[in-house]
């Protein structure tokens, strides 16, 4: 079976790391590496990691490496990432986020997939543990398992695979195939580097599997946490998404309408998170990408997209009316404030409603007594 090079990336995680490391060691065999690449952390991360290795907690024959960058890089896990591909050994490469941890039942049936094949990549299913409400959900590409029975050649597979989530620690990468192909993390001033990578895999590749074992779980709304981003940084995607565009230039037409799809979706999950005062540039990155997207695809996306609510959002940035879209979106603000305002008040009503028709009924029965009284030997 064939060694695997578990490449960690962390940065201020100290909640997590111990239980991310221990996670780790519950899968990795002899003749298997857990390099830990920390990105400059603040807190008392490092000297977890160094405890860990200290405590002796891997098997026998598993190679601990330790990679102290000293300093945070520029942007988000791409540079740290690259250093852990550059320290592998081993003929697997497999990701961990430093604050997500391995199912070892999952994962050893996967692993175990794949030392029956020879895929250059493999891609997995995994968990989301939402921690603000402490709540296990399927991921929100889960759906897309239920086609993979159906493939039955390579562009096929490739078209499925690039449909999944690009997060990198659900998948099984040969390491030869990588290094053959040059295949690395952008690196620049810019968060989720792991969707261009993706993308450079998905096309390279020759063989890709599949294996619908739940092999992590993947830690979301934590303080600190890139997918918490709000801001400008999510105006990446664009730079991303003309970076892919370069790639699939001159391939199969298939692929440019699987990108602008790529697109559409991502910023269908930005739209609500996407601060006030980030939308005019987030709207101008948005129009100028938008606008490269042959005439031809955007009519047969068209086809799928115009049913949902973000087809409105780019028809408008696509047409260069920013500000046009800028007021859809403050209007936006003003409904759901209404909305919930009307949710604060209803029960501030609802009491004095009931209070209100406690006071009629206690003004109305006293007035009866009054009148009981008054007529009293009358009636």
């Amino acid at each position: 079976m064939s060694a695997i090079s578990f490449i960690v990336t962390t940065y201020n995680i100290a909640p997590y790391i111990e239980a991310c490391l221990e996670s780790v060691a519950a899968v990795a065999r002899a003749g298997d590496e857990v390099i830990i690449i920390d990105d400059g952390s603040t807190d008392t991360t490092e000297a977890l990691i160094h405890a860990f290795g200290a405590r002796g907690a891997l098997a026998h024959g598993v190679i601990y490496k330790p990679v102290i960058l000293g300093t945070n890089t520029i942007g988000g896990v791409g540079i740290g990432a690259n250093i852990g591909l550059w320290e592998a050994r081993c003929d697997t490469v497999f990701f961990v986020d430093g604050d997500d941890w391995i199912d070892a039942q999952g994962f050893n049936k996967a692993r175990a997939q794949w030392a029956l094949n020879t895929h250059d990549i493999m891609v997995a299913n995994y968990r989301v543990f939402d921690e603000d409400n402490a709540q296990y959900l399927p991921p929100a590409d889960n759906r897309n398992w239920f086609d993979i029975p159906t493939i039955r050649n390579h562009h096929a597979a490739q078209t499925a695979a690039l449909t999944f989530i690009a997060v990198p620690w659900r998948k099984f990468y040969r390491r030869a195939f990588l290094v053959d192909h040059s295949i690395t993390f952008p690196e620049g001033d810019f968060f989720f580097e792991d969707n261009p990578f993706h993308w450079d895999v998905c096309l390279a590749a020759r063989d890709i599997g599949f294996a619908n074992h739940v092999l992590c779980y993947h830690r979301t709304n934590r303080p600190g946490q890139t997918m918490a981003s709000t801001g400008l940084e999510l105006a990446a995607f664009f730079t991303h998404f003309e970076t892919i565009q370069r790639k699939i230039s001159g391939r199969d037409g298939q692929f440019e309408l699987l990108a602008a799809r790529w697109l559409l979706n991502n910023m269908t999950w930005h739209m609500d998170r996407l601060a006030p005062s980030a939308r005019y540039s987030y709207a101008r990155r948005a129009t100028h990408s938008l606008g490269q997207i042959h005439p031809s695809i955007w009519q047969e996306l068209e086809r799928s997209e115009a049913p949902k609510p973000i087809w409105a959002v780019v028809n408008r940035l696509r047409d260069g009316d920013i500000w046009g879209q800028i007021d859809a979106w403050h209007r936006r603000d003003l409904q759901r404030d209404m909305h919930d305002l009307r949710d604060t008040l209803a029960p501030v009503i609802e009491m004095a409603q009931t209070q209100r028709n406690a006071h009629l009924a206690q003004s109305a029965s006293d007035s009866f007594a009054s009148l009981s009284q008054k007529y009293k030997g009358v009636i």
